[in-house]
Formats: C-alpha cells, structure tokens, sequence
C-alpha cells in the first residue's frame, strides 16, 4: 500500500517537497542540502539538529527521552524538536523552521604560509612540429618526444583515440601532454604548451579549499572555499564513518555529495580566472585518512576497529573519468591523492610537513595539525616520529553545548574582570554572537581560570552566584557561566560556558599534551630542546598564545618558538602538484615516519590524567 504523501515545507528557505509520511526528517534535510547544525551524524547525541514545528505539530509522537535531555519544557511547549528524533507525520502539510542565528558567514581558512617550490610538475606539455602531417604516427611523436626533449614514455589509449583529430586539425603541429614522464595521455592539434594547469585541494573534516594553479609558473592562480557538505552527515570523522557503515549506498553519498562540491569549487575558479577548464590535467588532493578514503570512494571501516590500520600507505593515482561524478577538468585527467602515515594521521599531514620542511631539520622540531583531530610530528636527527590524538571537535565548537565552526558571527575573544567577573568579548566581524568559536573557548576558559570562577581541577568555585549574576546554579551548585545575555545575542538566548564544556576542553587539551609528552619521552627530550613548535590549521591561527599556555594545551615552550603557519595542508598539497620530485619525497617521508600508537603506551592513562588539571 502506498504510503500518503505529505507536502513538507522549510523556512525560512521557502522549499518545498512532497514526501511520504514517515519520511526522516534529519534525512530528508539532509538529502535536501539544508544546513541544519549536528555533530553525531543524527544518532540523537548531540542535541545540536533543533528545528520547530510550525505546522503539524500536534501529530507528532511524543518527545523521546534523548530530546527531552536536550530541549527545555518551555522549548518543547513551542514547538522545537530535534529533527533525528522526528518522522513526518501522516498530516496534508507540515512546516519546518530551521533556528536562525541572523547573517553568519563561516571563515574557512585556506592561505598558509608561502613556500616557494621550483615548477617541475608531474604533467607536462611538448609540442611536435612537422612540416607533412602524415608523418604523424605514434611511433614519430614518441621518437620526437626522446630525440628532442629526452622522455622516453607510451601512448595511453585515451591519447591514440584523441590522435587522428589532432592530425587533421593541427595540420603541422600538435602537443602532447604527458603524465610522470612515462605517459602520454593526451594529444591536441597546434601549439597549446602555454596552457597546462592543474588543482590543489585539502579535504579536511569541515571544509574543502580548492587552489587553481599554472603548473608552468607554479603560480597560484585563484582559490575557491567551502564548508565540506558531508557535515549533514556529521561533524566528525567517526560519525561519518557510522554513516558509511550503516547501511549500503551510504558510501557512495559520502563520496558524490564531496566530489560534486569540488566540481562547483573548480568552476568558480575557472569563472573567476577566466579560464576554460578544459586546460585542468590534474589535481593533488590532501586531506585525513578518512577523508582521502571517502574521496576515492573506499570504505572507511578499517578506521572504525582497532588497531586503524590503513588500507594503503601509498599516493594513489585516479583518472577522473572512473570517479562517479565528473569534474570539469580534461578528459584526461588525473587526480592524485598524497600518501598517509597511518590510520589517523593522513595525507594532511604529510603535506603540512612539506609546506614547513619539518623533515629537513637537525634539532627537535614539533608540528601540530590541530583540526577534528589533531596531529603531532616530533623531527630530530634521528627521523619522525607521529601521534593522532582524539582532540579536536571541542576547538571546533563541537560538543560545546554554544559551540560554533568559526564564523562572522562566533565570539573569538573574551576576556574576564577578576574582581566583579563582568565579561568583555568580541566576534569576529563584529556580528552580535551566535556561539562560541575554537578560539573563543580557548579564551573563555583561560579567562575562567585567571579568575578564580573554574579551580585547576576543572570545577566551578563554590559560592560563586554571591559574586556574579552570571552564574546559574542546579541545587545550589554553579554548572553555568553567562559570556553573553540573551539580549545581545542573535539566538535569543543567553550564550554561556557549563561545566560540561568545560571537561570537554579538559579532555581536548589533555589529549594534546599528552600525545607531545609521550612523543618526547620517546626521543628523550624535554620542551627545553624543543627549536620550534609549529602550530598549523586554523585555531592555531587565531587562537591567542596566552590563552593555550593557561589551560595548559601545548607543551611549556616559550611563545617565542611557537610558529603559526595557517593551512599547511593546502601549501604542501599545492606543492607537490607543481613538483614531481617534492611529490616523491612525500612518499619517502610517509614510509620514513614511525607511528606511535599513545593508547598502547603504559604511561598513557597517568600523563592523561594530569593533564586533565589546569596548570
């Protein structure tokens, strides 16, 4: 029997869709492309996918315990609901309002640190000239190709079905376009050696940054930005791996929905370049484990059991013509991804070691990648040596009850009177505050602490409601800290930091610290010989050094040899696009890396659990 369909309608966007009644919602918003926050992919932990009922109501079952742990009474009582608890009802109309939070734009970070790298990319384009065309077989043109210009590669099949065009139309000339200097995978008519370009992309967890480059200069040519769209399936990492498991076809909804945002990124960047795409040969991909995984369409469940091992160490080479959604790049084309370390520490990080020459160092380097997770890389004279740490969905606003990705409209700065405990604070772009961004908590709870309102073990103080109105209290204990009152906000409530937020940056910080620790404990070094900690990613752009070394994130090195170098992963992933040989030593540092696994580690547990403590 076929089910009844009800006409469901989304403010304040305005769309609306016929869908049968029982539909998921969160699913079906999903499906749809309209934003709605979550961190755990709809398996109703997070609280964070609120939306309210406007029409239809009162056809709903009702509220599940898991919403009535993360909605008011008053809430409920107007209608909010959270959109994984929710099936559409049988009804003739149903409306849905997603929470507005006013004009936000969320700032994605894509410039790093310029590393000038000498052109000698893995495509490259020859011209052949003759004076009679019908000498233009394949054996002349690979003869040419070593007698003239010293390769000595084959013709691919695409190239020989792209020959006799090439003959006709270029009359005396054609060029050849080769990949690794082993292939000739293309073949145009006339001279087209000036226009050979190619795309970087980093894939982090939440979002894609999309570089067009002219591989004969090297030279960046445009960039293009945007939240990755797989957040509709969960902020992090191990909530899109759930998704890819649960059931098939999962996998493959992972991989289009990214791989059509990169087709619109590449699209503007040739609009904004005034370029036809038909001259992109290739792309370089950078990204975690995961992340590299999902783009090439490979199931991410060796990331889901210990011991997370990969299923491939090594770059990967694939002809966009065998990925399910095509690019606007040449028919020919290639996309390579960079190569990985282990489980969790991916392709991102060894493009970041590029970008910052980590491996070329004698005296103790350290690199952290801090993102969804974090990355650390210890270098010294005796090799590499790499952690992963389980720390960053909390300095991105994740599991933060106002937590936020950074955007116009997230509070970014706060600072703390320590004898009234009135709050100072400021967005980023001067926007009234919508939450709380990775820096902004990092600052909120360093300013907790300089002030007596948190002690070192994490707690809130006791008789703190006699100091500041700005504490809220359940059964005469604080479990609440006011940054923002509701009428200066653009969410119609107050923005505050709990005591849950707070344990959450504990366990953030502590992981971090811990996975320094222990990388140095096993090199037999101190912070003292530390030469340079390099802090990449966007929160360690932003965030203020004084903040990290209150709460005690970071090993004790002075701020004087801590170095932010913004999205390294982009820079070393537009390296190795321009040059081959930088391409081949990332390859050899992947294999050259040690893995050290910190949960196998018997002095895990204890250096953890200190690091819990405020310093």
């Amino acid at each position: 029997m076929t089910k009844r369909l009800v006409s469901v309608s989304f403010q304040p966007s305005g769309r609306t869709v016929d869908v049968p009644a029982g539909t998921d919602l969160f699913r079906l918003m999903a499906n749809l492309g309209l934003k709605h926050s979550n961190t755990c992919g709809g398996k109703g932990k997070c609280g964070k996918c609120k939306v309210k009922i406007e029409e239809g109501f009162h056809a709903l079952n009702p509220p599940t315990e898991t919403e009535l742990k993360h909605l008011s009474p008053e809430e409920v009582g107007q209608g909010y609901r959270l959109a994984c608890a929710v099936r559409v009802p049988p009804v003739p109309s149903f409306s849905v309002r997603s929470p507005s939070s006013g004009p936000s734009t969320q700032i994605l970070q894509t410039e790093g640190t310029p590393v000038y790298v000498l052109p000698d990319p893995a495509v490259k384009k020859y011209a052949i000239h003759l004076s009679q065309s019908g000498l233009f077989r394949e054996e002349y043109i690979l003869s040419e190709l070593k007698e003239r210009y010293g390769v000595t590669c084959r013709m691919d099949y695409t190239a020989l079905t792209m020959l006799p065009a090439a003959i006709e139309r270029g009359k005396t000339s054609v060029t050849c376009t080769v990949y690794c200097r082993k292939t000739v995978t293309a073949i145009e008519p006339g001279d087209t050696t000036g226009k050979c370009l190619g795309f970087a992309v980093d894939i982090g967890t939440t979002k894609l940054a999309l570089y067009l480059v002219d591989l004969n200069s090297g030279k960046e040519l445009v960039f293009s930005a945007s939240p990755n769209p797989q957040v509709l399936y969960g902020d992090d990492v191990m909530s899109r791996i759930s998704f890819a498991m649960a059931r098939k076809g999962n996998l493959i909804i992972l991989q289009k929905i990214l791989l059509k945002e990169m087709a619109r990124l590449i699209s503007d960047c040739c609009v904004n370049a005034g370029i036809s795409p038909n001259w992109i040969y290739e792309g370089c991909v950078a990204g975690n484990t995961c992340m590299v995984q999902l783009f090439l369409g490979m199931s991410p469940r060796n990331l889901a059991f210990f011991p997370y091992n990969n299923i491939s160490r090594r770059g990967v080479t694939v002809r966009t013509g065998e990925l399910p959604v095509r690019l606007p790049v040449h028919r020919a084309a290639r996309i390579h991804t960079l190569p990985l370390i282990a489980g969790f520490v991916g392709a991102d990080t060894v493009a970041a070691r590029l970008a910052v020459e980590l491996h070329d160092f004698r005296k103790p380097q350290m690199l952290l990648d801090i993102g969804t997770n974090t990355e650390v890389v210890l270098s010294d004279g005796d090799g590499s040596i790499a952690c992963s740490c389980a720390s960053g969905p909390a300095f991105e606003g994740m599991h933060i009850t106002h937590g936020m990705k950074a955007s116009s409209s997230s509070i970014d700065r706060v600072s703390i009177d320590p004898e009234t405990l009135e709050v100072t604070y400021s967005t980023i772009d001067g926007a009234k505050p919508a939450g709380i961004c990775g820096s902004g908590i990092a600052s909120a709870i360093a300013e907790l602490v300089k002030a007596g309102v948190i002690g070192l073990n994490g707690r809130f103080g006791d008789d703190l409601s006699r100091r500041t109105k700005r504490i809220k209290t359940v059964n005469g204990k604080a479990v609440e800290f006011v940054l923002a009152w509701r009428h200066e906000t653009a969410v119609d409530t107050d923005i505050s930091i709990s005591q849950k937020d707070v344990v959450e940056v504990q366990k953030a910080k502590a992981a971090i610290y811990t996975g320094c620790t222990l990388l140095m404990k096993q090199r037999g070094i101190t912070a003292d010989h530390i030469e340079s900690l390099v802090v990449a990613g966007a929160f360690g752009q932003f965030v203020d050094k004084e903040s990290v070394r209150t709460i005690g994130m970071f090993p004790e090195v002075g701020n004087d040899r801590v170095h932010e170098v913004g999205n390294a992963a982009g820079t070393g992933a537009r390296i190795a696009l321009i040059s081959l040989p930088k391409r081949e030593e990332a390859e050899r540092m992947a294999r050259a890396t040690e893995y050290y696994e910190l949960a196998a580690d018997p002095a895990f547990v204890g250096t953890y659990a200190r690091a819990m403590l405020f310093p």
